[in-house]
């Protein structure tokens, strides 16, 4: 079989190889092995060789045990070579699903790649989401590289001015690059969650990404420190394109809302993605809390739609029987799974 399962460690080597591609951050090794390693959920990683040459590169979230397991590629497969059969490599990929038993493969190709077009005509794809699904955001929300002057220009005023007001603070912003710090921002999102009950994910995911992710250069987290306490943290992935705010907490200690560090921390993370890193674009993320949208609307950034989810159905029979459930039922499996997942982690 054309597609080949790879060992952990064959895996992360992946890491540095994806930076000669366009692939998303979501394809990346380190990025998903760190979310996903729990009792209910795992990556795999797998690459499509012809004649002893790489062509494609995927990671699979696999969800599930036993009968009911599936597996999920968001933001892939990741094409290696420019002239490759895109249209034997979906049929490949439909065999390998089978023989790893899911009941359905779920994927969702990179914005404008040639795997879009051949998952629309091919009759058995569709755009339904299953039980047990897994849906990520619509949309990415890019920030794009340019000129410092004309970068700042592009932000709204409102956004300008919250900078402007953040600098009269003496705020301390810098990146991550010791175990104190960790130890810091991990007490700040226990104090976040205490004190304004935010659903993060567990923090063991963060420092794994983290952790692994930063051995490649691929991932930081950022800080803004008030009076020796740290009051902001984001937490960037990175691919060879672009920075991915993945999440962020802030805490209220020490200064008025009008010269809140946020922007200005997001402004001096741009600095290093742009004119540093000189990354294509700043991905500040798609949704949140409605006053989260309206900061991330200061800075302006282009919205992008993602291509849809598609899904080739394997077990149709197991996935009529869960079809049955109620949306409360699923609901509250999806739930339970979350707890267990929790404790896992």
């Amino acid at each position: 079989m054309p597609w080949q399962s790879l060992s952990r460690k064959e895996a992360y080597k992946w890491n540095e190889k994806l930076k000669a591609t366009d692939a998303a951050f979501n394809q990346y090794p380190y990025y998903v092995s760190g979310e996903y390693n729990s009792f209910f959920s795992k990556a795999v990683f797998i690459k499509y060789v012809e004649q002893q040459e790489e062509i494609a590169f995927a990671s699979i979230i696999q969800i599930g045990f036993f009968a009911f397991k599936v597996g999920i590629i968001d933001g892939g497969p990741v094409l290696l070579k420019p002239n490759a059969d895109v249209a034997k490599i979906i049929t490949e990929l439909k065999e390998f699903a089978r023989a790893r038993s899911y009941m359905h493969l779920q994927m969702r190709p990179p914005v404008g790649s040639s795997f879009i077009s051949i998952l629309k005509a091919d009759d058995s794809f569709d755009e339904q989401i299953y039980f047990p699904f897994h849906l990520k955001v619509e949309f990415d929300l890019n920030i794009y590289n340019k000129p410092e002057e004309e970068l700042l220009a592009g932000f709204k005023l409102q956004g300008r001015r919250k900078i402007v007001l953040a600098a009269r603070v003496p705020y301390e912003f810098k990146k991550v690059e010791d175990e104190k710090t960790l130890n810091d921002i991990r007490r700040l999102f226990n104090n976040v969650t205490k004190t304004k009950g935010y659903g993060f994910l567990p923090f063991k995911i963060y420092e794994a990404i983290y952790k692994e992710g930063k051995k490649y250069n691929l991932c930081d987290f950022y800080t803004a420190y008030l009076n020796g306490d740290l009051v902001n943290v984001v937490l960037i992935v990175k691919d060879a394109c672009s920075f991915y705010h993945y999440t962020s907490a802030l805490i209220v200690k020490g200064f008025k809302a009008s010269e809140s560090p946020p922007a200005k921390l997001h402004y001096f993370i741009m600095q290093d993605c742009f004119y540093k890193e000189h990354k294509e674009f700043y991905n500040i993320s798609f949704g949140g809390s409605d006053n989260l949208i309206r900061f991330k609307e200061l800075f302006n950034p282009v919205e992008i739609e993602k291509p849809p989810y598609y899904t080739f159905v394997i077990k149709k029979k197991m996935l009529h029987l869960l079809s049955k459930f109620s949306s409360n039922d699923t609901t509250y499996l999806r739930n339970i799974l979350k707890v267990i997942d929790n404790l896992f982690h």
